[in-house]
């Protein structure tokens, strides 16, 4: 059988060609055009006894005998990449014909592994901090060439290999270069790690320049701002200010350097430049009564303090300690320091408390209660728990007002309780002005008593305040002079004021109601039939009076009700006075009824409404 590929002859009974592989087929009696449009063979007509063609290099891998020629499983070439055939009886080996070299192919390869490695040296000189630092080296000086090479790496990269050039500089004894390329690096990237060495680095250049001012800027910088916890940059800030004479600025810096660090030594540093601190004769603390205490310094220096100040600034604004201070009661506070030269030594402060003993309640010597007598009250003073050495002063009331300095003192006879309801009111004084909590004590005396004035009912016996109309007073004492003037209690400000000899009366300006009057008319009755000329006693006793006597001043309480209204006498003058009754009305005004005196005796009545439009 004729193989359709390459035209060996075979076996009949063979499958595959022995020489190229290809599957042989059954001859049908057809063959090349004729087979190849009946789709028996894709090959144009072979002229048997020709050189064969070359097979194609995937078929040349495999062995005649493999199987089919994309089968992976078949007979690996040999050794120069010729397949290994059984030779054939009758068969001759092929020919190898020997191969030229291909220079542009090797051209081109080298070109590759060229540009291969010149993008690996740049990827290398841009993306390792080698080769940024390499870089940087290679630029160094040249501004434009620096900038170009800061944008490929970018500004961390760049600032990291400045600082290391920097310092190589630094040790090279380049101190000007070092200081710009520092100064470079850190406006680049002014939060690279391990800042605080970096700018102990500047800072160094700094100070071996000669520039202190600029190195004490970067220490402060580096203890305020970078790492407070660090004790080296206080040293050499310290050092330079002590180099300085600047011991006011520098021992400050060392108090500041030992509460931040812990370190012991700025502590102990600063001991031995500063003064020791005041203190005081007088020991601190809750102290009774008035005390004086003294500023000392052991050392004999200078004192300057302030008292209950706690805003002013020492020893700026402090006093020179020159006296005793006086303590009075209260809290006091006392700041101090002692000055030697530009030291100022810790700030001590003192605080005392000055307090002075309260005497205790007065006491009853009759019990609280209800008596169908008048009683006589007498108090007395427990001293049992009392500071010793202390005066006091009883005040009292009886009228329902709170006692004071203004309320009767209390003397061993006592006192009477008036009719009616009585609350005793008394509290006790010592001579540093301490008042004693209160004693109240409730009585109720069975026996008739007058009331409190009020004006329903205590009126002029011709007319009523509030009520009678200028008409009315016509009749009764004529026109009199009349005219319109300002008053604060008339309707809308204005009121009718009508003067007579004995005095004068006003009246609403719109209903002409009377409002005051003012007489010293000795047939005009006023109320409870009071009248000018009787004496002072005679008036009260008109009203509810509750007995109390007149205080250091001469001025006495004569009752005292919430709801009602109050009685009062005031001592004008030796010769002078007047008695005042106060009534609360019910529509929220108030009626005053006022007698005049002199020498004790009245000499004119007054009776006003306030508070209240009367229409």
């Amino acid at each position: 059988m004729i193989c359709e590929r390459c035209g060996t002859q075979s076996d009949n009974g063979a499958r595959v060609c022995p020489r190229c592989g290809a599957p042989l087929h059954v001859y049908t009696g057809k063959s090349g055009v004729a087979s190849i449009r009946q789709g028996r063979s894709h090959e144009p007509p072979r002229v048997y006894g020709a050189m064969p063609e070359r097979p194609a290099a995937r078929e040349e891998r495999y062995s005649e005998d493999a199987g089919r020629p994309d089968n992976r499983r078949g007979v690996q070439q040999g050794k120069h990449g010729e397949r290994e055939r059984k030779k054939r009886p009758g068969m001759s080996a092929p020919s190898v014909r020997p191969r030229g070299i291909n220079y542009a192919l090797l051209f081109t390869i080298l070109g590759s592994v060229l540009v291969v490695l010149i993008a690996t040296v740049f990827v290398l000189g841009i993306k390792t901090s080698t080769g940024q630092l390499y870089l940087m080296h290679a630029v160094s000086g040249n501004p434009d060439r620096e900038a170009k090479v800061i944008s490929m790496i970018g500004d961390e990269a760049a600032a990291s290999a400045l600082w290391v050039i920097g310092g190589e500089q630094l040790d090279q004894g380049y101190i000007v270069r070092a200081i710009e390329t520092f100064e470079q690096a850190y406006t680049l990237n002014p939060k690279i790690d391990n800042l605080y060495n970096r700018l102990m680095e500047l800072a160094d250049a700094y100070e071996a320049s000669g520039q202190l001012g600029s190195a004490e800027e970067v220490y402060y910088q580096l203890y305020t701002e970078v790492d407070p916890t660090q004790p080296l940059a206080y040293r050499n800030a310290i050092a330079i200010m002590t180099d300085q004479g600047r011991l006011f600025e520098a021992t400050d810096l060392m108090a500041a350097a030992y509460e931040k660090t812990g370190e012991l030594s700025f502590k102990a540093q600063r001991e031995q430049l500063v003064p020791l601190p005041p203190t005081a004769t007088l020991e601190t603390g809750r102290l009774m009564l008035e005390r004086t205490t003294e500023l000392v310094s052991s050392q004999g220096y200078d004192i300057y303090y302030l008292m209950d100040d706690e805003v002013g600034q020492l020893p700026e604004d402090g006093i020179l300690f020159e006296s005793p201070i006086k303590l009075t009661e209260g809290t006091h506070i006392i700041r101090a320091v002692c000055v030697s030269s530009a030291l100022v030594s810790d700030e001590v402060s003192l605080k005392y408390t000055i307090f002075f003993p309260s005497p205790s309640a007065p006491k009853s010597r009759i019990l609280s209660g209800t008596y169908s007598r008048r009683v006589r009250m007498k108090l007395y003073m427990d001293t049992t728990n009392d500071t010793p050495g202390q005066e006091v002063t009883i005040y009292y009331t009886i009228d329902g007002t709170a006692p004071n300095s203004e309320s009767p003192i209390y003397t061993d006879e006592g006192f009477l309780l008036p009719p009616g309801r009585v609350k005793v009111r008394a509290v006790a004084v010592n001579q540093y002005s301490k008042v004693s909590n209160e004693l109240v004590a409730d009585f109720r005396i069975d026996l008739p008593f007058k009331n409190f004035f009020r004006d329903t009912n205590d009126q002029f016996k011709a007319f009523k305040v509030g009520t009678t109309t200028y008409d009315a007073i016509k009749k009764l004492y004529g026109e009199g002079k009349a005219e319109t003037v300002d008053d604060a209690n008339a309707t809308n400000g204005k009121a009718l004021r009508v003067t007579y000899d004995w005095g004068e009366m006003r009246f609403s300006a719109v209903g002409e109601t009377l409002i005051s009057v003012i007489t010293n008319y000795a047939s005009m009755v006023g109320p409870r039939n009071t009248r000018v000329g009787m004496k002072v006693n005679e008036v009260t006793e008109q009203f509810r009076d509750m007995g109390q006597v007149a205080n250091a001043r001469g001025n006495r309480s004569i009752y005292y009700d919430d709801a009602t209204g109050y009685a009062r006498y005031y001592k004008d003058s030796d010769t002078s006075a007047h008695l005042e009754y106060v009534y609360k009305r019910e529509d929220g005004g108030l009626t005053t009824l006022t007698y005049e005196l002199e020498n004790d005796n009245v000499v004119r009545i007054r009776m006003e409404l306030t508070g209240v439009k009367i229409p």
